[in-house]
């Protein structure tokens, strides 16, 4: 089942990143710790953080999540009403949404790739 791209559903899968979120102390630290706006670090955070939760989704919704990041990706959203629904653990703010956005993009799809390897 295709689903329309939906910006909603992108505060709910970020939700792993939340203060709020209940963390083990050293993911907690791993992610106050890492630079959000830096490639390597917010990638290793995302591996470490997100991959696990999207490999369990179903097919159809990690086909819906990325397919919503690249649409909104390409409407030039900057993703500010994401953001403002979180309460990140990061200790630096997010300069650029869409750098943000795009990293996660590119995560996912590997860990895409990754169920269809096997």
């Amino acid at each position: 089942m295709k689903f329309k791209p939906s910006i909603s559903i992108l505060a709910g899968f970020l939700f792993l990143l939340d203060i709020d979120y209940p963390h083990e102390e050293s993911v907690e630290e791993l992610i106050c710790l890492a630079d959000v706006n830096d490639y390597s670090e917010l990638s290793k955070v995302f591996d470490i953080v997100m991959r696990p939760d999207f490999l369990n989704y179903s097919e159809d919704d990690r086909s819906w999540l990325i397919e919503t990041i690249s649409f909104f990706l390409n409407e030039n959203d900057s993703f500010e009403g994401v953001f403002e629904k979180r309460s990140f653990l990061f200790s630096d703010e997010i300069e650029d949404g869409r750098f943000f956005m795009s990293t996660l993009l590119g995560r996912l799809q590997v860990y895409q790739q990754e169920t269809i390897k096997g």
